[in-house]
């Protein structure tokens, strides 16, 4: 008889899994905003399905986050040398996004109907912020997580529980402060705009704390089938939610691009329980080394296909619709 109580564990290839999810999942927004006529818009009659694929795919960048906070938890757990975890993290991230980020610049200085619609500060501000395109965003958030990640260990190692909904805590309300709801309560350029919000590690940071606490959600839910059945409804019921409130949101006349962000509160419950009912799925059934070679493939190469797919998706879209 298997014993419940076992620890669940997330095997290499069951990360590369997920990873190409997250992965698949950010291919299917930017192609979405990259069709010439909105489908998004009023009056699309793709509309319906284009908000749905775009908000049931948002669960790719904190299903990334979540899985670096696993994996680092996982490495580090028992012991961390500061000045090493720092300089492979450097070691490994930063290259490809110095290389990708010269890359955008010069492409855009190139072929400037490429480049953003909105004027870019320097290139030395465009790497310290992630602008030189505009999913860069992600390499400096996660670098911030990074750089607190040693002191957050610290206190996840002590209160596991309370280091989460602290996490919770300060996303939420760092959401609710800086607008990224329909009212306003400060609209400070630096923190509030649309190509400004996403670059800072507050609007993540649940995400990575919950891949740090999810062996616990694991052990918790594998006790009780009646408990993943209770994630999974959770999960498909927000899914609904997100996708309606995004849908009302546009017929009301609310941009698109504010409507369908990753910083609104039913993105963030669809988020957290996707997160939790995915991972326990591959974690717990998924422990052949034999998987699907694509999937696996897309998994281990994910970071330098999200720093250069939007190059990919331009040349793309420039061909099949010039």
């Amino acid at each position: 008889m298997k014993n419940k109580s076992a620890e669940i564990l997330l095997s290499l290839n069951g990360s590369n899994v997920l990873k190409a999810i997250a992965i698949l999942a950010v291919f299917v927004i930017h192609i979405l905003s990259s069709i010439r006529i909105s489908p998004f818009v009023i009056g699309s009659t793709f509309q319906l399905i284009a908000v749905t694929l775009d908000q049931l795919s948002r669960i790719s960048v904190p299903l990334f986050v979540a899985l670096s906070g696993y994996g680092l938890h996982w490495k580090y757990s028992k012991k961390i040398s500061i000045g090493s975890f720092y300089f492979k993290r450097a070691s490994k991230v930063l290259p490809l996004y110095f290389f990708w980020s010269t890359l955008f610049a010069l492409l855009f200085y190139l072929v400037p109907a490429w480049g953003p619609a909105t004027q870019q500060p320097g290139f030395v501000w465009q790497l310290f912020l992630g602008r030189a395109d505009y999913h860069l965003y992600f390499v400096p958030m996660i670098f911030q997580i990074y750089i607190i990640f040693p002191l957050l260990l610290v206190f996840f190692k002590k209160w596991p529980l309370q280091t989460l909904l602290s996490a919770i805590a300060a996303q939420l309300i760092w959401w609710w402060f800086f607008s990224y709801q329909d009212n306003t309560i400060t609209t400070w350029k630096y923190f509030a705009g649309d190509g400004e919000q996403y670059i800072w590690m507050t609007n993540w940071i649940a995400y990575f704390v919950l891949g740090m606490y999810l062996p616990k959600i694991w052990f918790w839910i594998n006790k009780n089938k009646l408990r993943y059945i209770s994630i999974f409804g959770v999960w498909i019921a927000s899914a609904f939610y997100t996708i309606l409130s995004a849908v009302k949101s546009i017929q009301a006349g609310v941009d698109p691009l504010l409507a369908l962000k990753f910083t609104r509160y039913p993105m963030f419950i669809y988020s957290f329980f996707a997160i939790i009912f995915l991972s326990f799925i591959v974690a717990k059934f998924h422990h052949s080394k034999k998987s699907n070679s694509l999937l696996i493939y897309l998994g281990k190469n994910s970071y330098p296909i999200y720093l250069g797919h939007t190059f990919l998706l331009r040349i793309v879209v420039f061909f099949l619709f010039p």
